[in-house]
């Protein structure tokens, strides 16, 4: 693709995202005014907004770790960057589109391939979701009070969630390799492109295979960590929230955002997934007993202050990888 067609469709992107957060917003502001969300900022409690700030980074830790798991070869510090980098470019790119941006980091460090870290990427995704669901149904469980919405249907769908998650984590090889068995049977109608089309099945193999190598300890702790890492992003939550002075307690600030965590991974965010995130947990928290106007607020606010918190070590993290920050370390 040359220089102008990427500009054409990244600029296409970009005018649809900002279609996506506008038609979001049309109807966010519907319940909210803006003078209610900066009526949080104005009133805000700066000890749990930067207690929620150091949290915010423990899960940067933990990202990274789990990044190492799938690339040991990437020193810790090298892939801190580039889970920072990653982290604001998923934020500020339309369509999760910032997901590519791992892999080309990772590649350009010369610690793994591009379908590698993707495909890596892709099992730590499916994994964030069951582990979202994981920590759902135990707090509905054991705080079911909290939440205002049908029980039964939250436990049956979680669990339904939860179950597709773990088989998704089971399986994707197979059913990888799978697929690589059809596309290859088909490449023999392809003629004269053949031979390219084997090409790229065995290269896309070579990846299903690093994969398949990953062993059961690896996904344990990689199991672990995710739910680890998704423990520290609802206690940033929290925190955000008693920073706001809203009053909600750690099981509604779990059983509400987890309705925004769905959301956010949807591939239909706008820019800075500004609109998918607050309607989630606009949704989520009425639920657990907001009303509407402070549950679309806090939305925003959570969104505003995850971004800030992402911007400083993303930024300097693009300087640093941009000016050759160690790359390759022991495996």
């Amino acid at each position: 693709m040359t220089g102008e067609r990427r500009g054409r469709a990244l600029a296409w992107k970009a005018a649809l995202g900002l279609l996506v957060t506008g038609a979001f917003f049309r109807v966010l502001f519907e319940y909210v005014d803006l003078a209610d969300v900066g009526g949080l900022f104005a009133s805000l409690r700066w000890g749990p907004w930067i207690a929620g700030a150091g949290l915010w980074m423990g899960v940067y830790a933990v990202r990274t770790a789990r990044f190492r798991r799938l690339a040991p070869r990437t020193r810790p510090a090298t892939m801190f960057w580039i889970t920072a980098v990653h982290t604001l470019l998923l934020r500020l790119l339309p369509f999760r589109t910032g997901e590519l941006s791992y892999g080309l980091l990772v590649r350009r460090a010369g610690t793994a391939g591009l379908g590698e870290s993707l495909l890596g990427l892709l099992l730590l995704r499916i994994m964030d979701a069951t582990a979202v669901m994981l920590v759902f149904i135990a707090t509905l469980l054991a705080f079911g009070g909290a939440y205002l919405g049908d029980r039964g249907f939250g436990l049956v769908a979680a669990a339904a969630a939860g179950v597709a998650g773990a088989a998704g984590i089971l399986l994707l090889p197979r059913l990888l390799r799978g697929l690589s068995a059809v596309l290859r049977r088909g490449a023999g109608a392809l003629g004269s492109r053949a031979a390219a089309a084997r090409s790229l099945l065995v290269r896309g193999e070579a990846v299903v295979a690093s994969l398949e190598a990953v062993g059961p300890r690896t996904l344990v702790v990689l199991g672990a960590l995710s739910v680890l890492q998704w423990l520290l992003t609802f206690a940033a939550f929290y925190a955000i929230l008693a920073a706001f002075s809203v009053p909600v307690g750690p099981a509604r600030t779990v059983l509400g955002a987890t309705a925004a965590v769905v959301s956010g991974v949807l591939p239909i965010g706008g820019i800075g997934s500004f609109g998918t995130l607050e309607a989630g947990w606009a949704l989520g928290f009425v639920l657990v007993g907001l009303d509407e106007g402070t549950a679309v607020a806090t939305g925003f606010g959570v969104s505003l202050s995850t971004l800030a918190w992402s911007i400083l070590p993303g930024v300097a993290g693009w300087i640093l990888l941009g000016r050759g920050a160690p790359r390759g370390g022991p495996a």
